[in-house]
């Protein structure tokens, strides 16, 4: 089932995120690589709750590799709901996002992601951000 429910390069909502690209340099010099998207939707009427058990389990945001082994893993990626946070979370693990997401770009929620430097990389886009399955009603 699709929502209005998506992730954006911008707090506006203007800019539809089509690809994670975490760029690194292959020597680790680069060190960790922080990104902040936005996770929301313009329809400001609606209300966004996990398929799964709507109003009790959490929505979730997730890093998912396309291409296991090529480049930056979703194992090396941290999510966070503030900058500080990042240095806490831990690498590979879902982000709880709360039982229910409104509508609306003032309602958007700022997602801070941070890979960590493996000695391998360049521009890896094959990771994408998602979440679990959700409904959206009308509130």
């Amino acid at each position: 089932m699709t929502t209005s429910l998506k992730f954006y390069t911008d707090a506006t909502l203007a800019t539809e995120l089509t690809e994670l690209v975490i760029d690194q340099l292959a020597d680790g010099s680069t060190g960790d690589v922080d990104k902040v998207v936005y996770l929301g939707s313009t329809v400001a009427v609606g209300q966004f709750q996990a398929t799964s058990n709507a109003g009790v389990d959490d929505i979730t945001a997730s890093i998912v590799d396309a291409s296991p082994a090529s480049g930056v893993e979703a194992s090396d990626i941290k999510l966070a709901l503030s900058l500080g946070g990042l240095d806490s979370a831990i690498a590979g693990d879902p982000l709880d996002l709360g039982v229910t997401l409104l509508g609306g770009v003032a309602n958007a929620t700022e997602i801070f992601i941070r890979s960590a430097t493996p000695v391998i990389a360049s521009t890896n886009t094959d990771i994408t951000i998602e979440t679990n399955e959700v409904i959206e009603t009308a509130v």
